[in-house]
């Protein structure tokens, strides 16, 4: 393949693509009863402070459709990971909030998730981790204006 005459930010935008598929094909392949994307939407449930976040403030933090989220979410409580709750407040809203399953499986699977992390940022100092993630928040930050 020739690269030459692509500008930085066309390979970037491209690795980004190519980096995340190679991403989810790895950890779907590791994970036995979860897909990467099912896992991730675990993890971000686990991040907000309230016990029971909506289907849509997750799916705002996902950065996909709530439709999408949804299906995810279905699929999680069919096999016990979540819980989906109409809110007592507003009838149009649902709330997610983790199973004893899901706390179970996260505890088992810490010490490998542990090192894929240190093996994934292997070689990669604090600082370029540190200038990527604030590219990242940048370009985040540009698609919210976009849209």
């Amino acid at each position: 393949m020739d690269f030459e005459g692509i500008t930085d930010e066309f390979m970037l935008y491209g690795t980004l693509f190519a980096r995340s598929n190679r991403l989810q094909a790895f950890v779907d392949g590791k994970l036995t009863n979860l897909t990467a994307k099912q896992q991730f939407l675990l993890i971000v449930l686990s991040l907000f402070d309230e016990a029971k976040p909506s289907l849509k403030e997750v799916a705002d933090v996902i950065g996909c459709s709530y439709q999408n989220v949804k299906r995810m979410a279905d699929s999680l409580e069919k096999n016990g990971f979540l819980a989906i709750e109409r809110d007592a407040g507003d009838k149009r809203k649902y709330n997610l909030s983790a199973t004893e399953k899901f706390v179970e499986l996260s505890l088992e699977a810490g010490q490998d998730s542990y090192d894929f992390m240190q093996n994934l940022y292997q070689g990669i100092s604090q600082e370029d981790l540190r200038c990527t993630l604030n590219t990242l928040v940048k370009m985040d930050h540009n698609l919210k204006l976009e849209s």
